[in-house]
């Protein structure tokens, strides 16, 4: 069968994706750390006006099967979109007294994070989710490590990558589980039931825990500490809000869309991560005397607070889509008010102590 594909549905991830190599063509030709920022900056706003530009239209879809498609552009992800473009743009301000980094491969990887983050946004099934998520997160590996001649950059970004290979393998296994279970990965079709299954339990709880980790949830947290440790504060302060961001809105897309069926069993592991990250994260935060570190430790706390809507709606009794609507919302409109409080945070670190890259 032939597919025709939507090429206007795509334009936010061709921008974002254009973006990377512009800064890359830039650094080559003009050698200039100004222009190379300056101009990953306006490819951050295209992005961003073009996923407001899509979204403000009709529903767009492309590579689509009968019943469901894998990229769905509306309003929905031209939110996820437009955020992640306006994050990458306060991190690319953050940077301008940052100078023991390529300024050239520092844009570029930002610049691919952020394409990943886009393309999150437009996901219309498990795979599609996955690979969007793992392309916002592998740059952040070599930019947590891009301070070379530290220690604690080569530590971080070590800690950072062997945890997000555990991660990803596991939500790996609980999609194909799924698939197994159910022969479905859209999210569409997935909504519509699934098997009463000890297996399909199984399946969700994995995709739950590998998503966690993107949040950085209890028990998986250990990497958040010493990944912003090791990174310099901007980055630091990309990480702990894009990671957390394309978490919630993986854990929103394939919790709440795909996995509705299952919510009585998501509902007590949402409910159990977030008291435990609350918990955890705000009495570990007490005992830390480097900045850096209290932020991560914040940041591990916040992920609670986050979860907490979500939990709290799929342990009640007598569920309705008005209460899951209000969930989602508490969630989505924390998350975003979380994002925007920490690149203050961040960017006040960085003021106070111009010309100093590590916490």
């Amino acid at each position: 069968m032939t597919q025709s594909v939507d090429h206007v549905a795509l334009l936010p991830v061709y921008l974002a994706a254009g973006t990377a190599v512009l800064v890359l063509l830039t650094d080559l030709i003009l050698a200039r750390r100004a222009a190379v920022l300056a101009v990953a900056a306006l490819g951050a706003l295209a992005t961003a006006a073009g996923a407001i530009g899509v979204g403000l239209g009709d529903d767009r879809r492309t590579f689509c099967v009968p019943d469901a498609c894998s990229f769905v552009a509306n309003d929905r992800s031209a939110l996820v979109a437009t955020l992640f473009a306006l994050l990458t743009l306060g991190v690319i301000g953050l940077s301008a007294t940052t100078r023991d980094v390529p300024p050239g491969e520092y844009a570029f990887l930002l610049a691919c994070s952020m394409t990943g983050g886009v393309a999150l946004g437009s996901a219309g099934d498990l795979i599609t989710l996955i690979v969007a998520l793992e392309t916002l997160t592998l740059p952040l590996y070599v930019l947590v490590g891009l301070r070379r001649r530290t220690v604690e950059s080569a530590e971080g970004a070590v800690t950072f990558f062997v945890v997000s290979v555990v991660a990803t393998a596991v939500t790996l296994l609980g999609a194909a589980l799924l698939y197994a279970v159910s022969g479905r990965l859209h999210f569409a079709t997935l909504a519509t039931g699934l098997p009463d299954l000890p297996l399909t339990g199984a399946a969700v709880v994995l995709v739950l825990a590998g998503l966690a980790f993107k949040v950085a949830a209890v028990p998986f947290h250990a990497w958040a500490p010493a990944a912003y440790d090791g990174a310099p504060v901007p980055i630091a302060a990309y990480l702990s809000t894009a990671s957390k961001l394309g978490g919630v809105v993986a854990i929103l897309y394939a919790v709440v869309d795909a996995l509705r069926p299952a919510l009585d069993l998501a509902g007590p592991a949402l409910a159990v991560l977030a008291v435990l990250t609350m918990t955890v994260g705000n009495l570990v935060a007490l005992r830390q005397t480097r900045m850096v570190r209290l932020l991560a430790w914040s940041s591990v706390a916040q992920a609670g607070y986050i979860l907490a809507p979500l939990g709290a709606f799929m342990l009640a009794e007598g569920r309705t889509d008005e209460a899951l609507s209000v969930a989602v919302a508490a969630t989505v409109a924390y998350t975003v008010f979380y994002v925007l409080l920490e690149l203050a945070a961040f960017g006040s670190v960085v003021a106070l102590r111009p010309g100093r890259t590590a916490g």
